[in-house]
């Protein structure tokens, strides 16, 4: 058994019994770590027991290889973010990032996806309500390029055509792109017109678009990708619950 100390941002907590949790934190060192934070649910207790979720402390671990839970001796909280639980569409936002990374099951060093977490879950813990929609889908696209599964958009994932700025294509989720006109007949994903690529190019470089129609469509678009390719084919159950939060007329704007 080694004692390693790591920064982590708590991802999921459950009870365990009456005084312990089991927490996930995404580490910036092992990746995403399971630990046993006994005695985290007495009143007074110590390390754990102050952790919010989405917070990001520096943690003592007990490491012991072949174990699912390591044991957790202590947490010194550096960023509490309780401002994300002010209002609920950032605490589910939030909660969609936290569930790509819980259903990827990163594992090992990673310390650009950590600071890709942070930083989002900073952003979007300062973004007013009206902002959260579209902070989650540049966050939400910045964390699928952060491990690895950025789409495919100026060119055609079929035949390697570039994609005319005039041209209608269809995304193709299981290439990972999309497809021309020419050769997009031979999929059943949804239409992307040349206004909604461009939305989608500034998205995937963290930038606002000059305008952004249809959000609902594009969260569609985003919770469907992360489902072929992080999420084992099962969709998030974050973003259902994000769809109930929308107004009615979401996708009008």
């Amino acid at each position: 058994m080694s004692v390693v100390t790591t920064r982590g941002i708590l991802l999921r907590a459950h009870p365990y019994s009456e005084s312990s949790r089991v927490l996930r934190f995404l580490t910036a060192d092992m990746g995403v770590v399971g630990v046993m934070a006994r005695g985290a649910r007495k009143r007074g207790g110590k390390g754990a027991a102050g952790v919010d979720l989405f917070a990001e402390s520096e943690l003592m671990l007990f490491i012991k290889g072949g174990r699912d839970l390591q044991t957790l001796q202590d947490a010194t909280p550096l960023r509490t973010r309780r401002g994300l639980g002010r209002h609920p569409l950032r605490l589910t936002a939030a909660g969609v990032l936290a569930e790509i990374v819980l259903r990827h099951h990163g594992e090992g060093p990673g310390e650009e996806l950590y600071n890709a977490l942070s930083d989002a879950l900073d952003r979007l813990e300062e973004a007013a309500p009206e902002e959260v929609v579209i902070m989650l889908l540049i966050e939400g696209w910045g964390m699928v390029a952060a491990l690895g599964f950025e789409p495919l958009l100026d060119s055609c994932v079929q035949c390697g055509e570039p994609i005319g700025p005039e041209e209608m294509g269809r995304f193709d989720f299981a290439a990972g792109g999309i497809r021309c006109a020419a050769c997009g007949g031979e999929t059943a994903g949804p239409r992307v017109g040349p206004g909604a690529r461009v939305q989608l190019t500034h998205l995937l470089a963290g930038q606002l678009p000059p305008e952004l129609n249809r959000p609902r469509s594009h969260l569609r678009l985003l919770s469907d990708f992360i489902t072929h390719h992080l999420s084992g084919g099962r969709p998030l159950d974050a973003f259902s619950v994000l769809a109930e939060l929308l107004p009615p007329d979401a996708d009008s704007k």
